[in-house]
């Protein structure tokens, strides 16, 4: 599918199901990407955080990405997520997701400000499909901000650059907001949590890549397009909803996630060794705030 171009956009950052035996369950990643399609979601993100990167191969999340590609029959965009600081690896992780049917992908910027428009200035010529941008110097916490990767200026200077679809921010937005005024305005600018879509949207969001989209995301698409629209009014309630959700789920990360998909129906929610899944107590916790909600039956 051509990459969307019509805001909102939601970008889902998909969890990786694993097997009884820690293998990755390709079929419950297609059975689970069957659901989502029947949900507002426009992009597939294979290689995040939530997906548990750290957790698989390259070859695993190539294997991956090339399961969602046979399973979206291009009905959606498909993205491959890069963390890597080599332009030399980033380049080849590119190409390979490309070979696999990714129309972007998304690269974390590297954590030290002395290399990050060199990186760019390498990166971005020499990548097979645009580029979009991910400020998030602590993929690991989920929900909490770490120190910038860069000042706005430089951040506005790369996401500025050829080739660059868009920028994901991070969990500052005191600090993101300013970053707003150097990105240009044809560049996406996404917020990167569920907890902050209205606060976002207050900034200049027209987009987001979380990993509560894997849980409610016409929840997501409501907030983005009334916050876009300025009815904050209209939106306080709905996104109440979203902050109660993911102050359970969101500490466990990945594992608060799958809990979630799991209390939903989907397929292959037990985290990988040796991360353990969500205590009984917190998912009891979880589900009472799903259920209100109306997320969940009865």
């Amino acid at each position: 599918m051509p990459i969307p171009n019509t805001d909102p956009i939601i970008n889902v950052p998909m969890v990786t199901p694993f097997d009884a035996a820690d293998r990755v369950d390709h079929n419950a990643v297609a059975r689970n990407v069957e659901r989502w399609l029947k949900l507002p979601l426009d992009c597939f993100l294979v290689g995040s955080a939530t997906g548990e990167e750290g957790f698989l191969s390259e070859d695993e999340k190539l294997a991956v990405a090339r399961t969602v590609s046979d399973t979206l029959q291009g009905k959606r965009c498909l993205m491959g997520g890069i963390d890597c600081p080599s332009v030399t690896e980033t380049l080849r992780r590119a190409e390979a997701f490309a070979g696999v049917g990714a129309e972007l992908v998304r690269v974390r910027l590297p954590r030290s400000e002395a290399t990050i428009v060199d990186y760019f200035e390498q990166v971005l010529p020499r990548c097979p499909v645009p580029v979009l941008l991910m400020h998030q110097s602590i993929p690991e916490r989920f929900g909490l901000a770490g120190p910038p990767a860069a000042s706005p200026e430089v951040i506005g200077r790369v996401a500025a650059m050829d080739n660059v679809f868009g920028y994901v921010t991070d969990h500052d937005v005191r600090f993101e907001s300013r970053v707003r005024w150097h990105v240009p305005a044809d560049r996406r600018f996404w917020i990167c949590n569920g907890s902050i879509i209205l606060q976002g949207a207050m900034i200049g969001c027209n987009g987001t890549t979380t990993a509560f989209a894997n849980i409610w995301p016409a929840a997501l698409r409501e907030l983005l397009t009334l916050g876009i629209d300025n009815r904050f009014d209209e939106a306080r309630s709905l996104q109440a909803s979203v902050q109660r959700i993911d102050a359970i789920m969101l500490p466990y990360l990945a594992s608060g996630v799958k809990a979630a998909l799991n209390l939903l129906g989907f397929d292959g929610t037990q985290p990988r060794s040796p991360t353990r899944p969500m205590p009984p107590a917190a998912v009891a916790e979880l589900e009472a705030v799903m259920r209100t909600a109306g997320l969940l039956d009865g």
